[in-house]
């Protein structure tokens, strides 16, 4: 039935008003996006927020499905879930708390409720694609006041996903046109740009939900269609129906991902084989103002196609990566093209993805001189690194050594060498105890106790997977640290005979999860981090004089554990 009487009934009444949902729509024969309305108890649901919520929602489905066709995927989208009579259907959950209870930094919070509520009817949403409208934007003497969180964030393969975004009585599709006055974002508005910003909001925050990364549109991009959705597309989005600019398009970097995503594809699968693959050549040249990249890929999972998102890393944030795309052939040959180069320090991410929607990342540091010309050398090195990966899976030390030595001009050579080091530490590492200097890495001392989220706990290196070991963060290489995909725990006895601990600590790359850094000292937290995603490794440092215990936590950033490969790097004691 539909839910249409929810806003006459009490809110205290709800523990979760939902449509009824019967086993055939649970195990629906394709994936459908889900939408769920968060009420605070302090609130109501707006009136007539069905209908409202269905034109926005079908709106948003427009958008991305017009998107696919223009860049050559006609009739792909995702479909939404709809009743019987062809109506949203919308899960309409009471929250424990009023609206001040969840702040800008508890996605995690709010999602646990709607997963409790949600489950009550016989779906998991960690293996659903969700949007949660929430009441969490406060209007006080004509102005709006974002409360909650506003973010997405979801595994790209696995067919899950959550958005979390607001709701209003001002929000609605049809008032995209609009050039009345009524709105607040940041400052007053119009109906129409308020409707921009937080419809353009819902489709962006979907995006991360589906597992899309941050891309900037091209400059001969910009001229044509206007701003990348999953740039700052959000705050341009329906401005070209108030003739106010030329609006926002769906790029060719989310779309090849979309392509391949379980919901946009239609095939419900719960564990999809990873893409495994290596760079077996890869050849650099500069022509044109452009980096030609010649390669080919090798494995038993060849992916399809690349995306490239090429960022300057002397600006801060990931919003101005461009992204770039070229189809794998059956042979794994690729050829990719990337233009609009400056001066400055660069960080470029390939991220291969196979015909489920999984993908596989490498990843390139490189500078652009005054002159507009590249370094290619990084390029050159990565052939010499994937040499000395096959050595290391295969436990060759010989090959790894012969290798070193063949490679002493190669920047790669700090890496190669960590790799050799691994192999030869055989022997038990030191306890903390034991240890007489006045200064410590925890990767070169044992632990108390150690547990993680998937795999083993690892000293130095990541769980061996097809990028190899070795941890990095932001393009950069660390050889020190500790493997903690969430949820994880360190512990390390201390004995009050240390004074500080320092560390830096990020998502290892190549991975698309969230994930929240805790430092305990006897039971007590001494730091919590924010909600940590990809990009550049963070620093803490904290004091630890008199504590007899530290326990190092990774947790889940509140959607799932997917991609939440968390690591801790160069990790210290100091006395």
């Amino acid at each position: 039935m539909k839910n249409r009487l929810f806003s006459l009934l009490p809110v205290a009444a709800l523990a979760c008003v939902c449509p009824t949902v019967s086993a055939q729509d649970v195990a629906a024969k394709r994936p459908v996006l889900r939408t769920v309305y968060f009420v605070p108890t302090d609130r109501q649901p707006e009136p007539a927020y069905q209908a409202r919520l269905d034109r926005v929602m079908t709106e948003v489905q427009r958008f991305y499905r017009d998107g696919m066709e223009r860049n050559g995927y006609p009739g792909m989208g995702f479909e939404l879930d709809r009743d019987d009579t062809g109506a949203l259907r919308i899960f309409t959950v009471s929250a424990k708390g009023p609206m001040r209870d969840y702040g800008r930094n508890d996605s995690g919070k709010v999602r646990r409720e709607v997963k409790d509520a949600l489950a009550r009817q016989g779906l998991d949403i960690d293996k659903e694609v969700i949007v949660i409208f929430q009441l969490l934007l406060e209007w006080k003497d004509g102005k709006a006041e974002e409360l909650g969180p506003y973010v997405g964030a979801g595994g790209a393969g696995y067919g899950y996903g959550t958005a979390w975004v607001y709701d209003d009585a001002r929000l609605d599709s049809t008032l995209l046109p609009s050039k009345d006055p009524g709105g607040y974002y940041h400052g007053p508005c119009s109906l129409g740009q308020f409707n921009t910003h937080y419809i353009g909001g819902i489709a962006h925050e979907l995006g991360h939900a589906l597992g899309l990364p941050h891309d900037c549109q091209s400059e001969a991009d910009f001229a044509a269609k206007g701003t990348s959705l999953m740039g700052s597309g959000n705050h341009t989005y329906g401005t070209d129906a108030r003739g106010q600019g030329k609006g926002t398009f769906l790029s060719a970097a989310s779309a090849l991902p979309l392509s391949v995503h379980p919901l946009f594809t239609g095939l419900r699968t719960q564990e999809p084989p990873p893409v495994s693959c290596r760079l077996a050549k890869l050849k650099a040249v500069f022509a044109g103002g452009a980096i030609l990249l010649d390669g080919q890929m090798e494995g038993g999972g060849l992916p399809t196609g690349i995306v490239a998102l090429n960022n300057l890393t002397d600006k801060p944030g990931d919003y101005h990566a461009v992204g770039w795309t070229c189809p794998v052939g059956a042979d794994g040959q690729f050829r990719l093209s990337m233009g609009e180069l400056t001066s400055g320090n660069w960080h470029l991410r390939l991220r291969a993805y196979g015909p489920r929607g999984d993908f596989q990342t490498f990843e390139f540091s490189y500078a652009v001189d005054q002159k507009g010309a590249p370094d290619l050398a990084p390029f050159e090195d990565a052939i010499w690194l994937q040499r000395a990966l096959d050595a290391f899976q295969a436990k060759d030390r010989e090959t790894l050594r012969n290798i070193i030595a063949e490679a002493r001009n190669v920047r790669a050579l700090d890496k190669i060498t960590h790799l050799d080091k691994l192999l030869a530490d055989t022997r038990p590492p030191p306890v903390l105890a034991s240890i007489t200097a006045d200064t410590v890495l925890l990767g070169d001392v044992a632990y108390e106790s150690a547990a993680v989220g998937w795999g083993s706990p690892q000293r130095n290196q990541v769980l061996t997977g097809g990028r190899g070991p070795l941890l990095e963060v932001g393009g950069r290489f660390f050889a020190s640290g500790l493997y903690a995909h969430a949820p994880a725990s360190y512990t390390y006895r201390l004995d009050g005979k240390w004074k500080t601990f320092a560390t830096k600590y990020g998502l290892q790359d190549g991975n698309g999860g969230t994930v929240v850094f805790v430092i305990m000292g006897d039971g007590k937290e001494l730091f919590r981090s924010e909600t940590v995603r990809s990009g550049a490794a963070k620093e803490q440092t904290v004091p630890v004089a008199g504590v007899r215990q530290l326990e190092l936590i990774v947790e889940d950033g509140g959607d799932g554990n997917g991609g939440d490969w968390g690591v801790w790097l160069e990790p210290r004691l100091t006395r």
